[in-house]
């Protein structure tokens, strides 16, 4: 979809769109789907249904430029690796170094190539800090060894799932699962919304720096935490 394809569908649609079509949700369904609510605003998909509505040609092309699926086995591949590992692994070599201005990195157990892509997080990270301080999400480069970025690999997650249901790579009943799992998973590390939200874009500030990107991506967050129609109001992470 052109640029100015995607801005007639923000104006038309706004913040929060949603599937007029969808099915009523239970509770833990619309905590699941909310899981990858920064990456469905970012990519103006439904935030109330599995189905995303994005088209399908633009889907198939996002899942094998960005992630290599492009069938079902690669598709559960995928999945499953961030599940299993995503990017955390590179936060936890990386954490202490950044929040001490060193180099150093905890790198028993990455291999030469994992090491120098370590090596460029720790860089996007230190380049990042200002803005993450600024925003509010750490107040000083010490909170970075407290928290995790596990946000950033069930963020992701979430919308690809989503994805591949669309392409019919998994089944529906796959697909709530792989999300349910992405919601157990959060609620293990974090308390509630913004501290999810935090943990999401220091994953992101990781992986790409300060990119063009970062700005837009935590105005959508700070409005997932503040906005009154959010669906992070709606619903919180954790029901106690």
């Amino acid at each position: 979809m052109g640029f100015f394809k995607k801005l007639i569908k923000v104006l038309m649609s706004g913040k929060y769109s949603k599937n007029k079509k969808a099915k009523e949700l239970t509770a833990e369904q619309y905590t699941s789907l909310n899981i990858g609510a920064i990456n469905a605003e970012q990519t103006m998909s439904f935030c109330n249904s599995l189905a995303t509505g994005v088209d399908k040609s633009e889907t198939t092309q996002n899942l094998t430029d960005y992630y290599g699926i492009d069938d079902r086995e690669t598709a559960l591949e995928i999945l499953q690796w961030f599940l299993d590992t995503g990017h955390r692994g590179f936060y936890e070599a990386i954490k202490a170094g950044v929040s001490e201005q060193s180099t150093n990195l905890h790198d028993e157990h990455l291999d030469d190539e994992e090491k120098e892509s370590a090596q460029e997080y720790m860089q996007n990270l230190n380049e990042t800090i200002e803005d993450l301080e600024g925003n509010g999400f750490i107040q000083n480069r010490a909170d970075i060894t407290k928290l995790s970025i596990l946000a950033w690999d069930m963020g992701r997650l979430v919308l690809v799932a989503r994805c591949c249901y669309d392409l019919g790579y998994i089944s529906e009943d796959e697909a709530w699962d792989i999300l349910k799992k992405a919601k157990d998973e959060s609620c293990k590390v974090y308390k509630d919304w913004s501290e999810f939200g935090a943990g999401y874009i220091i994953g992101r500030c990781m992986w790409s720096g300060p990119s063009m990107m970062i700005s837009g991506l935590i105005d959508i967050t700070k409005g997932l935490i503040e906005d009154e129609d959010s669906p992070w109001k709606q619903y919180l992470l954790k029901n106690i």
